[in-house]
């Protein structure tokens, strides 16, 4: 891929994940969730997607993990 198309492929990616989150927000309303029940619904579907890439790993290494890809991508916020 040359270096012109990256910057169409960052904005491709972020225009996928923007689409997620409103389709996610969408789910919720039409389940009649409120945000902190759709926080919980976050949490299971982010842990379940890191158990099923690290499937040997304990629970609370997992959990670690997200933990430390959360904190990485909250102090990345706004370099992109």
């Amino acid at each position: 891929m040359s270096e012109d198309s990256e910057p169409l492929t960052d904005i491709t990616r972020k225009l996928r994940v923007e689409q997620t989150v409103r389709d996610f927000l969408e789910i919720l309303d039409n389940n009649e969730l409120d945000l902190e029940e759709g926080l919980v619904a976050w949490n299971m579907l982010g842990f379940t997607i890191f158990q099923d890439l690290h499937p040997e790993e304990p629970h609370e290494q997992t959990h670690q993990r997200m933990m430390d890809f959360s904190k990485q991508l909250f102090e990345n916020r706004g370099r992109s």
